[in-house]
């Protein structure tokens, strides 16, 4: 009995760490903010080459607040209707995107417009049904509401950086357009070096 008692009481205690060593990976993110839009072909190759294949294959979600802001070079007038870099059509799949941001969580949005960022047309169900992901919230969203009403704070977001193109990347709430370049070509290494910075720690398979 009191051998039992003692594994118990060593049971209780590596539960205990193991989930202090949880909650410190929770609480130590790296705020990282995309600002793009759906038909640059810049954009497309950064999600789809650069920023998904380090969040998800490399693993580094859970150690990322991730934001991302599909309005791009979009612009507005004073009467609150946007006209996009690439036309009518780029309006509207940066809608679907808002979309799904506003109806899913970041891991499901991410697979979505990684997904539809590898074409330049709709791929919303075919990505859905790749990842068996319900989107009916997502269509509602589309059909009840305008495209300058659901890209409207997203303009709002994107006038605050003083960006000069797309695909614009802020790491840790600071945009810096010197280092731009090198974000878009080295996405991973560049996050990887500023979580570091930041917290001390080197992540998983980080050079």
């Amino acid at each position: 009995m009191k051998y039992c008692i003692c594994y118990l009481l060593l049971l209780a205690g590596m539960l205990e760490i193991n989930a202090r060593r949880h909650r410190a990976k929770v609480n130590d993110k790296l705020p990282i903010t995309l600002y793009y839009e759906a038909l640059c072909p810049y954009c497309m190759q950064f999600v789809t080459e650069q920023l998904n294949p380090a969040m998800i294959r490399q693993d580094r979600l859970p150690y990322t607040e991730l934001t991302l802001v599909p309005y791009g070079n979009a612009r507005e007038n004073e009467a609150g209707n946007v006209a996009c870099q690439h036309g009518v059509d780029e309006c509207e799949l940066n809608a679907w995107h808002a979309c799904i941001l506003e109806h899913h969580d970041v891991i499901e949005s991410l697979k979505l417009i990684a997904c539809m960022m590898r074409s330049r047309k709709n791929k919303l169900d075919k990505c859905a049904d790749r990842y068996n992901i319900n989107v009916t919230a997502v269509k509602d969203c589309k059909k009840s509401r305008s495209v300058d009403d659901i890209l409207q704070k997203y303009a709002v977001a994107t006038n605050r950086v003083p960006h000069s193109g797309v695909p614009a990347v802020a790491i840790d709430n600071v945009y810096n357009d010197q280092e731009q370049e090198y974000i878009s070509e080295n996405f991973d290494a560049a996050f990887c070096a500023k979580y570091e910075t930041k917290f001390d720690k080197k992540l998983p398979n980080c050079a």
